[in-house]
């Protein structure tokens, strides 16, 4: 093949025989300050050197002749000749640009490099250079900011011209040629075969080529269509690793376990069912079959039902809760906050008391937490909702057969464990309304059973979301005024508690006292942030939800654990300075009624990205759309959950990108186990 026929014309001479654990320190050319610099890409041995895999490749299997290039064509090309002039040219404020001119036997072409003045130094008349790039115009033919190689004249050209060249991720004083020129090495130096990580069906089911060819195709390829092939192969193997890791951990831990068999035809289910005055929408009555359909089972359940802010997770949970009843079972239904804990208190005792269930709070501010704890302990209490007093040494049950856990990224690990083990492997239901992409929660999510619900009940109204500029600002608050005067409520939010010298954006304490003695001195107004106790937290939050207080400023405290269906209308200073995700759990505390809501974003976004996020959060509602588009944003790295489940670890996936691979690795996995 001539991509390795290419390498071993350069190495033979020189490569040792090398292992994949040896150090890259063994290679030719790569003393202590390079070994240091090339941790920086987590390279650090042979094995790390040749699965740092190009981010991008360069076609310049042809050169063309500069003749044959027409002027404003727009095509990319690839061109190499003698450099006959190199300056830097100054432009209008502090803006420069490199401009060098080439020429081959057929004629001569300019290359610029906007903005990278400093470039004129290194092109010195006589050089010889290769540039790809694409045919624009400068005073005549020029290619715009092309890539570039000087050409030696030794064996190292062969890796960097008349070939598809790969284009890695460098660092400091790490350039394209050495890497090429180390990884060309280290693959001709390796001589043990490089272990086959796929099971050979499927290795032949998707037709991939064998790892130690794979690894010379993916760095050097024949063409870009093997090269494709090899990249493939590798981002399915890495992937199908890692969910075989999740689902083995998972058949280790639960699958193998045998859990609670519920009763999911009693009475108190039934009655439940003809109690709902409406239809369930199908996302909600999917997830119902789930989770009875776990219930069922042996197995224990362990089943996440994510769905965006007022989706009916609640209702989909009061389900499983009256299952368990009807068994003899005790449910316990943990939540971060008081004020959270009391608003569920309050639902599920709508739903659940009028058929007979005796339905619990507990929380660190109960009036009657000693009552509770009795009737816990006795078996007379079914369904508790609390905090964390739930998992105190001196809650304990008599019989729970279900836990469930609201908002659980809010929980450590060993919390929702100190729950589990208050029963004989209960069954597990914990729910989020914070949204996560789908290719995430594949794997996140990935040793839970996973429900989406993704409609919102009827009878609600999408929230109106709107930007406003400094103009519309008088008229924002006027609106907001004639909401209060019709009895809704309002939230306004601001990115910082005080001022702050370094970030020049609202702070919600000097914003509220403005506004309270200003536009809206009218209404009865109150100011919340992290910096309060939590009882003073607790009762604030308490009294907007009883309808005492008619504008809550606050900062994203607020963000999850509040449910106020008379709350129409949110205002977000700085928008801008929040996450996309944040966003839009803020915006999520309005419209959970039936009257129409508006979210209003104000401030100027400072980058490209902050104004990318205001328009995703304008255009659409879908917490799941919106997932997505924050990960395009941001990155896998920024989610929670995903360092715990090996996703920041991925070295070659990209999980935007490689969706299908992960589904089909997911289906691979849980078949392979089988």
């Amino acid at each position: 093949m001539r991509s390795r026929y290419n390498a071993r014309i350069m190495t033979q001479a020189t490569t040792p025989h090398i292992q994949l654990t040896d150090s890259v320190a063994v290679l030719d050319g790569v003393g202590p300050a390079y070994v240091e610099r090339l941790t920086n890409l987590n390279i650090t041995t042979i094995h790390d050197l040749i699965y740092h895999f190009p981010r991008d490749y360069d076609d310049r299997s042809t050169i063309r002749s500069i003749a044959t290039i027409e002027e404003g064509s727009s095509e990319k090309v690839t061109v190499s000749g003698e450099v006959t002039s190199s300056r830097m040219i100054r432009m209008r404020g502090r803006m420069n640009m490199a401009l060098v001119e080439i020429q081959d036997d057929t004629g001569k072409i300019k290359a610029n490099w906007f903005g990278r003045g400093f470039l004129a130094n290194s092109f010195q008349v006589g050089k010889r250079v290769l540039l790809t790039g694409d045919v624009g115009a400068y005073k005549g033919l020029c290619l715009k900011n092309p890539e570039y190689e000087f050409l030696t004249g030794d064996a190292d050209d062969q890796l960097n011209t008349g070939r598809i060249v790969p284009i890695y991720r460098l660092t400091d004083k790490i350039s394209q040629r050495m890497l090429r020129k180390w990884i060309a090495a280290a693959l001709e130096g390796i001589r043990e075969t490089i272990e086959e990580r796929l099971p050979e069906e499927l290795l032949k089911h998707y037709k991939f080529p064998p790892t130690d060819t794979a690894i010379h195709q993916v760095h050097f390829p024949d063409f870009m269509d093997k090269a494709h092939t090899a990249r493939e192969r590798f981002v399915y193997e890495e992937l199908f690793e890692l969910q075989l890791r999740i689902l083995k951990s998972r058949r280790d831990s639960v699958d193998k376990t045998k859990g609670l068999q519920h009763t999911v035809d009693g009475p108190h289910l039934g009655a439940f069912r003809d109690s709902i005055p409406f239809e369930l929408t199908q996302g909600q009555l999917n997830a119902v079959d789930d989770l009875l359909s776990d219930m069922a089972s042996a197995r224990p359940m362990r089943r996440l039902i994510q769905g965006d802010v007022g989706c009916g997770k609640t209702l989909v949970a009061c389900h499983a809760m009256a299952a368990a009843v009807d068994g003899g079972y005790q449910v316990a239904c943990m939540v971060p906050t008081e004020v959270l804990a009391e608003q569920h208190y309050r639902t599920l005792s709508q739903y659940l008391k009028p058929l007979g269930i005796n339905i619990g709070l507990l929380t660190g501010g109960s009036d009657d937490s000693k009552g509770v704890r009795k009737e816990l302990a006795e078996g007379s209490m079914h369904v508790v909702v609390g905090t964390h007093a739930l998992i105190q040494d001196s809650t304990s049950f008599e019989k729970l057969g279900l836990v469930i856990i609201d908002e659980q990224h809010r929980f450590g690990v060993e919390q929702r464990m100190t729950l589990f083990r208050k029963g004989e492997m209960p069954d597990v239901m914990q729910m989020t309304a914070t949204p996560i992409p789908r290719t995430l929660a594949i794997t996140v999510y990935g040793g839970l059973d996973l429900s989406l619900i993704d409609e919102l009940p009827p009878g609600r109204q999408p929230i109106k979301t709107l930007y406003i500029t400094p103009a519309k600002i008088p008229g924002m608050y006027d609106y907001l005024c004639k909401e209060a005067a019709k009895g809704y409520q309002a939230y306004i939010i601001c990115p910082l508690v005080e001022e702050s010298e370094t970030r020049d954006v609202k702070n919600v304490t000097h914003h509220y006292e403005e506004l309270a003695h200003g536009a809206l001195g009218e209404l009865s107004t109150e100011l919340l942030h992290g910096r309060m106790k939590s009882e003073e937290k607790d009762v604030i939050l308490r009294a907007f939800a009883d309808g005492d207080i008619q504008v809550l400023f606050s900062t994203s405290v607020i963000e999850v654990g509040i449910d106020c269906p008379n709350a129409t209308t949110m205002i977000i200073e700085d928008a801008g300075n929040f996450g996309l995700t944040q966003l839009h759990q803020l915006r999520g505390r309005v419209g959970r009624g039936e009257a129409l809501s508006h979210c209003f974003l104000v401030g100027k976004p400072k980058t490209k990205e902050a104004k990318q996020r205001i328009e995703v959060l304008a255009s659409t509602t879908d917490g799941f759309i919106i997932a997505e588009e924050d990960l395009k944003l941001r990155g896998p790295g920024e989610f929670y959950g995903v360092r715990q489940s090996g996703l920041s670890d991925l070295r070659i996936a990209d999980l935007i990108r490689d969706v299908r691979l992960l589904e089909q690795a997911r289906k691979d996995a849980t078949e392979y186990l089988k």
